[in-house]
Order: structure tokens, then C-alpha cells, then sequence
């Protein structure tokens, strides 16, 4: 009989294919590397959250058009899980102080 039970890929599998992919897209962005994690969303279903270091944050449409090469590519190793790709580059200090802001 066979079994039921699904079959995911290693985090260092889904690296060898994601940080290629990523490379490739992002290198206008200043791509250094990819950051994999396997979690779960609310309700329990398996997730992939993958971040790139970047030196430039990714515009929305890169983001987008990459992700679907990055889910063909794990479907094609029978990976169905949904892919969570975030790409902020820098953290942004601020250097003003808080004197406009509101306080409650």
C-alpha cells in the first residue's frame, strides 16, 4: 500500500536550488545570500520562508516573478509546500528624533 504521508525536501536541498535562482535575479540588487527556514502556518500547514540578503530592497514585481520560478523549480522536485520570499534589503535607521511624533 502506499503511503500517504508527504515527502519535502532538506533545507540544504531547497538551498541548491533557491540561492542559484535568487543569485541570478537579484544580482542588480547586490545579492549576497539566501536564508532558508522550514515553518508552519497558523493552522499547521508546512511553509518555506526564504530570505535574501540583499544590498537593495527588491521591488514588489522581482519579487513576484521570481517566486514563481522558485515554486516550479520545488514542484519539480515534488515540494509542494507554499514558498514565503521576503527581500528588504537594508535596515533603515532613522536619524531624526521623535519630536513630531504623536504620543498617547
Amino acid at each position: 500500500m502506499a503511503s500517504l504521508r508527504a515527502v519535502y525536501l532538506a533545507p540544504e536541498q531547497i538551498d541548491k536550488i533557491v540561492t542559484p535562482l535568487l543569485s541570478d535575479a537579484f544580482k542588480d540588487y547586490g545579492f549576497n545570500r539566501a536564508s532558508i527556514k522550514e515553518d508552519e502556518t497558523f493552522d499547521g500547514e508546512p511553509i518555506i520562508r526564504v530570505r535574501a540578503d540583499v544590498k537593495e530592497a527588491v521591488p514588489a514585481r522581482e519579487l513576484v516573478k521570481i517566486l514563481g520560478r522558485i515554486h516550479d523549480a520545488l514542484r519539480a522536485g515534488n515540494d509542494e509546500r507554499i514558498v514565503f520570499l521576503s527581500a528588504p534589503g537594508p535596515a533603515v535607521v532613522a536619524t531624526a528624533g521623535d519630536e513630531d511624533e504623536d504620543t498617547f
